[in-house]
């Protein structure tokens, strides 16, 4: 009899998922089984941080009771490392007779190794691997001489180009024919979060109510709201995307549905948040085409040569939100209160360690891993080293974001700075982003750096490189 294994990773949910979709088509009497495999050690190495793991744990418990209602029952097993899993995979397909593994892609170094290792270990197994994190598969859109893009303009053309004719459909879920089975139980992944998550869906249901009021009420201003922090004007669905509640399928067709429109045609206050998803995409396409990007190194790398000042109490001082800059402040005390972070907030704060303070991009990667439920690997080491001049497609060194001004033209009413910030409630407002020029709160420290200089230290820093 035909043995069918789904193996679950950052694909968290039942409907449009290609790997399921794919092994459910069969008949009722196919035996389908489903695992989800922690590698505790290594992703201690990773900095996966408590939030990510109560969250997986969260949309396990969901993912497990939709299963088996579908006659599947999920296994969640701790292991130590990626090496363990692949052990435990064969030793599972030996001894349970499995004829056939489905899994979606993943595309991190450590991923893509491992992946290959199961391939080499099962070779009476078909092993079916598909496309679901991303919209485009990495190695689809290359440059003329068959070279991955490293500027996301000329890689964004050629995307849309290729997905006119490449794009896919949600995937359809038929398991209505099979018996329903009990849920597994198990031991927690996590028991508690870092951070208060209640911003986050918990269920599939959860997930497309969220992007259903996006695309109906909030998609249209899009584009006048997405870089004010005191307003929702996001979709706030980054961590579903991120643990695969939500796909970026299931995104896509529910704006063109709203729209009526295919994405290419979309108006741009609509598309610009299309292109985030494909900025998504150019971020995992470049850990495809760019491996050391997956082993903590610099995409440029002249730039390992910077000479970062990584004092310790500046470093403490921006994790804990007290760096006497408001904006800066606020996103990182947003940050360990909700476990997310406003985008635009996100690109101020890294601008602020990386080159006001001086200090390795790394350091910042590290703290986002460490509290983000929406953490990965391309997304965050794309944002962290776009912001530190050292990635692909980087900002110039240059261009240093002034915090104040971010501040002021994004926040202007400080309502986003007093929501993290409430000592700061008694500053008038138009000193808020700049306290330092009132009479400073007795609790809020003053800057623990001159803005002017500590910006001509920066870009001193990255001449230095060109001799």
């Amino acid at each position: 009899m035909q043995h069918r294994l789904v193996w679950f990773r950052d694909d968290l949910r039942v409907n449009d998922n290609a790997a399921l979709s794919a092994a459910l088509d069969c008949q009722s009497d196919v035996v389908i089984s489903a695992i989800f495999l922690t590698a505790d050690l290594d992703w201690k190495d990773f900095h996966y941080g408590r939030n990510r793991l109560y969250y997986t744990e969260q949309l396990l418990r969901s993912l497990s009771v939709q299963l088996a209602a579908l006659g599947i029952n999920l296994e969640v097993v701790r292991l130590d490392s990626y090496r363990a899993q692949v052990a435990w995979v064969a030793d599972y397909c030996e001894s349970r007779s499995v004829t056939d593994l489905y899994l979606n892609q993943e595309y991190q170094w450590n991923e893509r190794i491992r992946d290959h290792q199961i391939l080499e270990r099962l070779p009476d197994v078909a092993v079916h691997t598909y496309v679901d994190r991303v919209l485009l598969q990495p190695g689809t859109v290359l440059t003329g001489d068959n070279r991955y893009y490293s500027v996301f303009s000329p890689f964004k053309r050629r995307w849309l180009s290729i997905y006119q004719e490449r794009a896919t459909r949600p995937f359809d879920v038929d398991g209505r024919s099979r018996e329903s089975v009990k849920p597994n139980t198990w031991d927690p992944i996590c028991n508690r979060p870092d951070s208060d998550l209640s911003l986050f869906p918990k269920t599939e249901a959860d997930a497309h109510a969220s992007l259903d009021e996006f695309v109906a009420k909030r998609l249209k201003d899009y584009e006048m709201n997405r870089n004010n922090p005191s307003v929702l004007g996001t979709s706030r669905l980054s961590g579903a995307l991120a643990r695969g509640l939500l796909s970026p399928r299931q995104c896509v067709r529910a704006a063109e549905h709203a729209l009526n429109l295919p994405i290419w045609e979309f108006p741009n206050h609509a598309f610009s948040w299309i292109n985030e998803l494909i900025w998504r995409d150019f971020y995992q396409h470049l850990l495809v085409g760019f491996p050391k990007l997956s082993k903590n190194k610099a995409f440029r790398s002249e730039t390992e040569c910077l000479r970062w000042r990584n004092d310790p109490s500046d470093i403490d001082a921006w994790k804990k939100g007290r760096t006497g800059i408001p904006i800066v402040d606020a996103g990182m005390r947003e940050l360990v209160a909700t476990g997310w972070m406003h985008n635009r907030v996100r690109m101020v704060v890294a601008q602020f360690l990386t080159k006001n303070l001086l200090c390795d991009w790394r350091i910042g990667e590290t703290h986002f891993m460490e509290y983000l439920v929406d953490s990965d690997l391309g997304s965050n080491n794309g944002g962290w080293q776009w912001s530190a001049s050292t990635g692909t497609d980087a900002a110039p060194y240059f261009r240093v974001f002034n915090p104040v001004s971010q501040g002021e033209t994004h926040d202007p009413n400080a309502d986003y700075v007093t929501q993290f910030i409430p000592e700061l409630a008694s500053v008038p407002v138009k000193r808020r982003h700049s306290p330092w020029t009132a009479t400073l709160p007795d609790r809020y420290p003053a800057p623990i750096v001159d803005l002017k200089s500590s910006r001509q230290r920066a870009i001193d820093a990255f001449k230095e490189l060109k001799s």
